[in-house]
């Protein structure tokens, strides 16, 4: 009989979480993410799942929200200050904050979020630091 640890069973269902959100994104976005390969789009998902985490996002929820909004709008939106004010106030539960996101962030807010960074500069540091690390 096999016998699995938590610690395992977490890894084994981030690796899945990973794997549905990799073929999400294949699917549903197959232009945006044909050039990048399968290895650095799953560092740049584990990535996301980092920065979400630092805001004490777990939730599948939590975390694919996250990877689309930093792929879709800018690595750094959550650093934009209304957004990051929602994003930070752990006073409020993951749903809540992420639906306020949405419904509380004005579209000026969400343009200022996509250009906090250079887009490209950011991925290529984070693919280069997954590459030294691997």
């Amino acid at each position: 009989m096999f016998k699995i640890r938590p610690d395992q069973a977490d890894a084994l269902a981030e690796d899945d979480l990973i794997r549905r959100i990799e073929a999400w994104l294949r699917t549903r976005h197959p232009a945006r993410v044909a050039a990048i390969a399968p290895e650095d789009l799953r560092a740049m998902i584990v990535h996301c799942f980092g920065v979400a985490r630092s805001y004490g996002f777990y939730t599948e929820r939590a975390l694919f929200t996250f990877v689309i909004d930093m792929l879709a709008v800018g690595p750094c939106f959550h650093l934009q200050p209304k957004i990051q004010a929602i994003l930070a106030d752990t006073r409020a539960g993951e749903e809540d904050r992420l639906d306020r996101i949405v419904d509380d962030v004005d579209d000026a807010s969400w343009d200022e979020a996509g250009e906090i960074t250079d887009k490209v500069a950011y991925w290529d540091d984070v693919l280069a630091q997954a590459r030294g690390r691997a």
